[in-house]
Parts: structure tokens; sequence; C-alpha cells
């Protein structure tokens, strides 16, 4: 008794450059149109779902390269105020010999910007959560 074998044919049309670069890799390995399409939507279905997960990590990739890049603009433009503030103290506290209450002050800065950038690594680890959750 024959098998019985059930095909569904697919009909698609293709530019002209790409109908050249078919017959070329048909001829090349030796296959007919056919089977070089077969391989194709073969290979395209069974990857199709690492293809989607692909494409989430390449947007992940790029909002957590966007995150990064305006952080560390606004870590860039935050440093060059601090800078130009600290030098300022710095000049008028050695004119009036007065180094420990700008020692003091300095160090009372540095413990509420590090309480201040805590609060805010928190709250983007909150965002990046709901990107990576997408």
């Amino acid at each position: 008794m024959k098998q019985e074998i059930n095909n569904c044919r697919i009909q698609t049309l293709l530019s002209p450059h790409e109908y050249q670069k078919l017959i070329t890799m048909a001829k090349e390995r030796k296959l007919s149109q056919s089977a070089i399409f077969r391989e194709a939507v073969r290979w395209y279905i069974a990857n199709h779902d690492k293809l989607k997960g692909d494409r989430k990590d390449t947007e992940l990739s790029k909002n957590i390269k966007n995150m990064t890049d305006r952080i560390c603009g606004m870590l860039a433009r935050q440093g060059a105020q601090t800078g130009t503030l600290y030098e300022l103290a710095w000049q008028n506290h050695a004119e009036n010999k007065m180094q420990e209450r700008f020692i003091s002050a300095a160090n009372l800065v540095k413990t509420k910007m590090r309480k201040r950038l805590e609060d805010d690594e928190k709250a983007i680890a909150e965002r990046m959560g709901k990107v990576v959750e997408k």
C-alpha cells in the first residue's frame, strides 16, 4: 500500500535581483529552486522563536545603552558644576583660613550625595525591571 503524501503549494513573488540570486544559489548547490525555498522556510520555522528573542535582546540592549548614555551625561554635567563650586569654596577657604569647616562641609556633602545616589540607583533599577519585563 502506497503512503499518501499531502504537500501544500505556496507561490511567492521575488524581485528580479532576488530571483537571479536564487537561480545562482540553486545552480551552485545543485538543488532546485523549490528545494532552496523549502530549506529556507524550514530553517525560518525552526528558528522563529530564537529570532523573536534576538529582537527583544536588541531592543533591551538599545534601551540600556540609551539609559547609560543619559546617566553619563547627567554625571558629567553634575561633575563640572560640583568641581566649579568646590574650587570656588577651596579658594575662599584658603583666604579666610577656614580649612576645618571646609573639610567638614565637604564630608557632609559627600554623605548626602551617597544617599542620593543610592535612591537614584533604586529608582533606575526599578525602571530597568519594567523594561526587562516587557
